[in-house]
Parts: structure tokens; C-alpha cells; sequence
């Protein structure tokens, strides 16, 4: 090698020993990973319960808000949507860093590990500021845009300018659980979640209603109503990130204060490796906006609870566990990437995806089984219950479909291959809303035919991902995976 190369980013390489980086086998997460069915199911639960505890903030939040009314839950329902988009920008850097830390824990890569991790806080930290200015200050002219008026709009509104004011440590949150999962740790991330969810649970009560935590029923007081919701999610996120960060520094020997920090050219590769994926949520969240405007607003407002219900008590339920499954997997793929095992990269793939359509079949049946009994739990309006008994039992029809989704997609993001992800999730789901409106306003389906609309588009989108992966995908642009040297080897960068 040329004592200048310029994959290293115009710096000189130097061996790791040389650096003073520490030898590879002490690298936790360094090298080989198994990546059998049981050692999928092994690795796995810890970020599944992780996934699940963190989607308990919002089911936290629908439960308590109900004795607010249904304006209240509508309104929930119809910001999860805006909160989804907010995650799709913080998503730009937490699906970077998965990427780029996994493949550097995989390869032995210490410095170039701690310099993604950096590189990944200062990205995230400045798309938090500009994510919470910009969605403080444009907020009421969003909400009405969306179609909502009235209690909604107020409730909603409440609940949003809350939400950006903590923006930094909601979108950091996340970001450092990211960080333990790419280096083989799901344990730490879960822990860390099941604390904060009992904080937030806690915390929800009391900040909602006056004469909490315990005795509230309809109609009573609001301390600080929606506000209260959402400031008991930003502080039960603070406490994860100052844990998180202390973990890092103590367990992980994560150096915060390099001689040098994290140049530019680390952030655009984390930007660039995230774009795609950032994207895709983004066009999913932005169609649902749409559709809150143009389909949900000609639909009876029971709809609309029911969508949040149904979002934050079923899917808020369900998806972590594919999402963890799926993530789990990406990190196997990208250290075993990074470590040049392709051959455990692909039993990765295989593995996951098993353990993902397993899942599938068991979470529909339980969509079918549990639709009453968990919509009762959510709601005291008759037909608001009934119209969340059926999403529950609509979207069953494509559980399977949805956990191929999110393991195909996660298996190219573990890669580093993100740019099929936009193509074929962002005309998925664009596709979706005039499908919805079609069936449920032109045809007179009413409910019914939104929740089908979301069914299809899912099915096309399994499939196309499943093909993506099959004809080799997951072995990254070119064959190789996306920043590494055309050996397989991670970079390193200084």
C-alpha cells in the first residue's frame, strides 16, 4: 500500500498498532460472527424487548391520554404520523452508524469504530436542533394543514411543540442503543429501555392529570394535559442517552475527546450511507399526512382513533419485534461483512429471515385473537373500539409480509446497500394513499378499504426487497461492502 491512499480520506494509513489502537481480538464484537437460527433467536431478544420497551412510550401516551376524550386520542393518532417523520430525519444518522459501526466492530477497527460513534453524535445532535426549531416554529400550520381543527388541533398542538422542545435527547436516544447492538451488545440497550419505560409510565400519569399518578378517570383535571405526555417522553429519553453515553465511555473505552475531531468526511458518509433509509420513512410518514388530509377527514373521526389505536397499540407492539429481529441481522451481516466471513453473511441472511416469518404468522394470530380485548382496554367509545377491532383484523392478512419487509431491508443496510431501499419502499408507499382513497372514498369502502390499501402496498413492497436480497444485495454495491477497501477490510480513518 502507498503510504497515502485515498480511500483513507487523504490521510496517511497506519496500522492499527501503530496508531496505539488496541490489538484486534481485544475489539469487542471483533471478527466472525455465528449466525445459525439460534444464534439469531439468541441475539435477537434482547433488542427485540428493547424495540418493544421503546414503542411503549407511545403506547404509554395513548393509554393515559384516553381519559382526556376522543379528541384527545385522535389527535395522538393523527401526530404519530408527524412523529414519524420526525424519526425519519434522526433516522439519516442512526442507520449510518449501524452500517459503519458494525462493519468496523467486525473488522477490528477501534479508532475507526469511536470516530463513527462521534462522527454519528455530532450528526445527530445537529439534525435534533434543526428538526425541533424548525417543527416548533412551523407546528400550527402543519397541524392545520393536516385537516385538524378544533380540541384536535389544540391537543395535538400541546403534544407537538413539547415534543421538538425535547427533540435532542429523543433523537439521540435511540442513536447510542444503536451503537451497542452494531457491537454484539442487545443487552445493555434493553436494560436501559425497560428503565425509561417505567419512568415514562410513571411519569405520564402525574404530568398529565392533577391528583395522579393513580386515581384518574374521564373527566379529570388536567395538570398539564397533552404537555405532560409528551415532556414525560423527553425526560425518560434523557435518562436513557446520559447512560447510555456513560456505558460507552466505561465499558466500550469509547475516547469522547480525540486529538482530533470527527472530520466532515466521517459525517457525509454516515449521511450518504442514510439517506436511502431516511428517505423511505420519510415518504412512508409524508403519504400518511396525506392521507390524513385527503382520506381520513371524509371518514368519521372514530376512524382516526382507531388508526392511532391501532398504530401505537398493535403495530407499536408488533413491529419492534421484526424491527429487532431485522436489526439484530443487520448487525450480524455487517460484522461478518467487515470480517470477510461472507459465508456466515449469508446464513445470516437465511437465518433472519426464518426467524422473521416465524414471527409473522404468530403476530397475526394474535392481531385476530387480541383485537377486543386490547381495544377495550384503549378506549370507552363503542364505536371507536369496534372500528379498532377491525384494523387489528385487516392488517393481520399482512404480518408476514411486513416482517419480510424489514428483515430485507435491514439485511441492506447491514451491507451498506441502501439506494434499493428508496427505490422501491418510496413508490410503495406513495402508491398507497391514492389506493386508499380510491377504495375507501370512490368505492365506498369506508375503513375498510384504507386498511387494505396498507395491506397491498405492503405485500409489493415484501416482495420487491425479497428479490433485491436474493439476487445478492446483501453483498453490498459491487459485490463489496459499501466503505471498505475492495478486500472486504474496513477503512480506517484516523
Amino acid at each position: 500500500m502507498s503510504p497515502t491512499d485515498p480511500s483513507q480520506d487523504n490521510e496517511p494509513y497506519a496500522p492499527p498498532q501503530a496508531a496505539g489502537r488496541l490489538p484486534e481480538p481485544k475489539l469487542v464484537g471483533a471478527g466472525r460472527a455465528p449466525a445459525g437460527v439460534p444464534d439469531v433467536l439468541r441475539f435477537a431478544w434482547p433488542t427485540i424487548l428493547s424495540f418493544v420497551a421503546g414503542n411503549l412510550f407511545r403506547v404509554n401516551d395513548q393509554y393515559w391520554v384516553q381519559y382526556l376524550g376522543q379528541d384527545a386520542q385522535a389527535a395522538l393518532g393523527a401526530v404519530t404520523f408527524l412523529m414519524v417523520m420526525n424519526f425519519a430525519a434522526y433516522f439519516l444518522t442512526l442507520s449510518g452508524s449501524m452500517s459503519l459501526v458494525s462493519q468496523r466492530t467486525g473488522s477490528g477497527d477501534i479508532a475507526g469504530r469511536d470516530q463513527a460513534i462521534r462522527g454519528a453524535l455530532m450528526l445527530g445532535a445537529g439534525v435534533a436542533f434543526l428538526v425541533g426549531a424548525i417543527g416548533w416554529t412551523i407546528a400550527p400550520w402543519a397541524l392545520t394543514r393536516m385537516g385538524l381543527e378544533g380540541d384536535i388541533h389544540a391537543y395535538a398542538l400541546q403534544y407537538t411543540r413539547m415534543i421538538y422542545i425535547a427533540a435532542l435527547p429523543i433523537a439521540l436516544a435511540p442513536l447510542v442503543d444503536s451503537f451497542f447492538v452494531s457491537m454484539g451488545d442487545t443487552r445493555t440497550p434493553f436494560l436501559l429501555q425497560l428503565g425509561a419505560v417505567a419512568l415514562n409510565f410513571c411519569l405520564n400519569p402525574m404530568l398529565i392529570y392533577e391528583g395522579a399518578p393513580w386515581d384518574v378517570d374521564l373527566g379529570s383535571p388536567e395538570r398539564m394535559g397533552m404537555t405532560g405526555a409528551a415532556l414525560a417522553t423527553g425526560l425518560s429519553r434523557l435518562l436513557v442517552l446520559s447512560l447510555g453515553l456513560i456505558i460507552l465511555a466505561r465499558r466500550y473505552k469509547v475516547r469522547w475527546m480525540p486529538r482530533r475531531e470527527p472530520r466532515i468526511a466521517t459525517m457525509a458518509l454516515l449521511a450518504r450511507t442514510g439517506i436511502p433509509s431516511s428517505a423511505s420513512i420519510g415518504v412512508y410518514a409524508g403519504v400518511y399526512l396525506v392521507m390524513l388530509a385527503f382520506v381520513f377527514d371524509q371518514l368519521d373521526p372514530s376512524v382516526l382513533a382507531a388508526l392511532g389505536i391501532g398504530f401505537n397499540a398493535f403495530e407499536g407492539i408488533s413491529f419492534p419485534f421484526y424491527l429487532g429481529v431485522a436489526v439484530a441481522g443487520s448487525s450480524l451481516v455487517g460484522r461478518n461483512l467487515g470480517a470477510g466471513a461472507l459465508d456466515e453473511a449469508r446464513r445470516a441472511v437465511r437465518s433472519v429471515r426464518r426467524v422473521g416469518i416465524g414471527l409473522g404468522a404468530l403476530l397475526a394470530l394474535a392481531f385476530l385473537l387480541l383485537g377486543p380485548i386490547v381495544a377495550h382496554k384503549f378506549s370507552q367509545d363503542p364505536e371507536v373500539v369496534r372500528q379498532t377491532i377491525l384494523y387489528a383484523q385487516v392488517l393481520a392478512a399482512s404480518q408476514i409480509f411486513v416482517a419480510i419487509e424489514a428483515v430485507s431491508e435491514k439485511t441492506l443496510l447491514g451491507a451498506g446497500n441502501t439506494r434499493p431501499i428508496i427505490w422501491i419502499t418510496g413508490p410503495g408507499n406513495l402508491l398507497r394513499a391514492p389506493l386508499a382513497w380510491g377504495l375507501a372514498i370512490h368505492f365506498g369502502w369506508g375503513a375498510i378499504g384504507v386498511w387494505w390499501a396498507i395491506n397491498v402496498t405492503t405485500m409489493l413492497k415484501a416482495l420487491a426487497l425479497l428479490t433485491i436480497v436474493e439476487r445478492g444485495g446483501w453483498r453490498g454495491p459491487g459485490g463489496r461492502v459499501a466503505g471498505t477497501k475492495g478486500d472486504g477490510r474496513a477503512r480506517v480513518i484516523g
